[in-house]
């Protein structure tokens, strides 16, 4: 399995990585302080995850349901809602539409999902223009890399990386603070935003009673990518439909609370079709376009379906000591940490992927943190059993299952070599995945137990 071999080398090259490791550690750090002092903001932080989960059980349970309300209301609005099978379907409407409109450049505020179908470069293959505008993604643009977090786009890099880049490219000063980065980069975008006549962006929820996209972010360029080109393309998974614009109200203070330590985000945009005669802003056409993309094989899964309930606020990540010391780039996929290692394996394929549902300790932390409480850690066993019953597991791997299936059901062959044979024999086959092994005692606990009734201890 290629994606396997390749977690492993890229996860031993990470743990190398000594400058990632104390980027992460720093960013992730201050997050953690921001997160529990915005936790105050509620009188019971578990009865608003309740609340929030049971929103998004609900959305996911009548999908449905809810994605055919969405499109009734949307379309009712001005609007247009376009199915898309897979990533393939996708660019090929995406496509479609800017050919129809004659358009060679387009604006791209922050979307997973837009990375999910490599968007960026199939539009370079279409000789389309795609210019990031957010802040975070236009600098991984000029690192050549993709998000590695669900919202903290830049979690891995520090103030100096950046800064290093943007002398190296632009000839910026060596030594700037972040406001300075932040507003040059601002400077960059407003000017291909006020020139460009088509906008991408994803979408936080899609919402079904009124038809509308709800986009939360803290730069404000999804507002103006929004507001200033006449055709606005939405690419948003079917898992993003929530019932009502009511629902926001504890959806997206919880968002920002987990992702950001915020009370809430500061640009909050709705948007319910393309403007309107009474309207001053807003575009002229309005596309939605709803991807599966694998989401249905998720949804197909009796456990692992609620997984589609997450929010990406990239709690679980920050929270998991495997995702934490390897990052993301190990994954090789869009999503990563425990949330990742729970829906890849259906969206990409489990024959190759199967390998990320054994990237975790089963701590439980990522559960603990959840604020639509999704039960990560039995997500990851029940995806280890599926693995298991479809034998996606290698003649070698097997054989050494039922080695040990026999010999730990038997007395007589446990206690067939002395410890210290046992022990050389565990090092020479655990010891590349397993760094500090427990030693196996002289004594077994039966031994122990007969000596002391005995009275020999």
């Amino acid at each position: 399995m290629e994606s396997q071999k390749a977690f492993k080398e890229n996860s031993a090259e990470a743990v190398k990585d000594i400058d990632r490791q104390v980027a992460f550690d720093d960013n992730v750090a201050r997050n953690d302080t921001s997160v529990q002092l915005a936790m105050h903001q509620y009188s019971s932080i578990e009865l608003a995850k309740k609340r929030a989960g049971y929103i998004r059980h609900k959305a996911i349970n009548g999908l449905e349901k809810y994605l055919i309300e969405f499109e009734a209301n949307l379309e009712r609005n001005g609007g247009k809602v376009i199915w898309a099978l897979d990533a393939e379907e996708a660019v090929a409407e995406i496509n479609n539409i800017l050919k129809k409109h004659a358009i060679t450049h387009v604006t791209k505020s922050k979307s997973l999902i837009a990375d999910e179908i490599d968007l960026y470069n199939k539009l370079k293959e279409f000789s389309i223009t795609c210019d990031e505008v957010h802040p975070a993604e236009f600098i991984l643009r000029r690192f050549d890399e993709r998000p590695v977090h669900s919202s903290s786009f830049l979690i891995n890099k520090s103030l100096r990386e950046i800064n290093e880049l943007l002398h190296g490219k632009y000839k910026l000063p060596a030594k700037q603070k972040a406001g300075e980065v932040l507003a040059f980069i601002k400077s960059e975008s407003r000017e291909k935003l006020e020139y460009s006549k088509a906008s991408i962006s994803g979408a936080n929820y899609v919402i079904a009673d009124t038809g509308s996209v709800c986009i939360t972010e803290d730069a404000g360029d999804a507002v103006m990518n929004t507001i200033l080109p006449k055709i606005q393309i939405v690419l948003a998974g079917i898992d993003k439909v929530i019932p009502s614009i009511l629902n926001l109200d504890i959806l997206l203070p919880l968002f920002a609370t987990y992702s950001s330590g915020q009370r809430i985000s500061a640009y909050n945009t709705i948007v319910s079709g393309p403007k309107q005669e009474s309207e001053k802003d807003g575009p002229s056409e309005m596309y939605v376009v709803l991807l599966d993309n694998g989401r249905s094989n998720i949804l197909a899964k009796k456990f692992q379906r609620r997984a589609l309930s997450c929010i990406d606020c990239g709690a679980c990540q920050n929270a998991c000591p495997v995702y934490r010391k390897i990052g993301g780039k190990a994954y090789n996929s869009t999503y990563t940490g425990p949330i990742g290692s729970v829906i890849t394996p259906w969206m990409k394929g489990l024959q190759e992927y199967s390998h990320l549902s054994y990237a975790s300790t089963l701590c439980g932390k990522c559960t603990e943190v959840c604020p639509v409480l999704i039960n990560l850690h039995d997500q990851l066993l029940y995806n280890r059993n599926d693995t298991i019953k479809l034998k996606n597991y290698s003649f070698t791997e097997g054989l050494i299952m039922e080695g040990w299936h026999q010999t730990l059901k038997s007395r007589k062959w446990m206690d067939w070599f002395k410890a210290k044979w046992k022990n050389i024999f565990l090092k020479k086959v655990y010891s590349q995945n397993w760094k500090n092994l427990p030693q196996i005692s002289n004594k077994n606990f039966r031994q122990l137990w007969e000596e002391r009734r005995e009275g020999k201890v």
